[in-house]
């Protein structure tokens, strides 16, 4: 899904900028990692952990962190980031969910409660289904986004675009987000993120039940 991503960024962020902050954010996918559900049950299982994340939870339910100064005051406001710091050591930080798994809403909902608190309105690149080589994967390697010269960047991120309408099963379901993600709601606010981002995750996972597309 790494060119997919790349695509909607350069729908949303312009080009240049999109491939700087990729060099910065794209990592190795882990061989593995624990699963939410699990790794909810050792932080709970673990005094410290589970403190930070009762602690997370509320701050959470009393609002988003730019308003914790009206509703807590700046000592809460402090307490609830040294919570979401010390939870980006734990287990749950990394912890994804596998399609089909048992418990699999709640692993999701364990997945986006921690990645929406702890990156904030930033655009979220990661899928929170464990990778799964296939079809798709490869063809969306087709564009060599990393790696490259600057001066070669924003002819890359079109090829990223160029692939993708390559690819019939991407290019079949990337409309139902890109009216949510380049909708301006303001002079300062390029699009609603909130919906951007539940229209995108859709995105991830249409793309990803619509099986293996044929070959380009």
């Amino acid at each position: 899904m790494v060119l997919a991503w790349y695509y909607h960024y350069y729908i949303f962020f312009q080009c240049p900028d999109v491939c700087s902050h990729a060099e910065e954010t794209v990592h190795a996918s882990s061989p593995h990692h624990l699963d939410c559900v699990r790794a909810s049950e050792q932080c709970q299982k673990e005094q410290a952990c589970s403190t930070k994340y009762r602690t997370m939870r509320q701050c959470v339910a009393g609002g988003k962190e730019s308003n914790f100064s009206m509703v807590a005051g700046l000592e809460a406001m402090d307490e609830c980031r040294s919570a979401m710091d010390a939870l980006k050591q734990s287990p749950l930080y990394n912890c994804r969910c596998k399609r089909g798994m048992k418990k699999e809403k709640n692993c999701l909902r364990i997945y986006w409660g921690m990645y929406q608190t702890l990156q904030g309105n930033d655009f979220l690149e990661d899928s929170p289904y464990e990778a799964v080589n296939s079809r798709l994967s490869d063809i969306f390697r087709l564009a060599p986004i990393l790696g490259e010269p600057a001066m070669t960047r924003e002819n890359n991120c079109l090829n990223a675009a160029k692939a993708c309408n390559l690819n019939d099963t991407c290019k079949k379901y990337r409309s139902a987000y890109i009216s949510p993600c380049t909708s301006r709601v303001s002079s300062a606010e390029v699009c609603n993120k909130r919906k951007c981002h539940k229209a995108l995750r859709q995105f991830f996972d249409k793309v990803r039940r619509g099986g293996s597309p044929a070959p380009v």
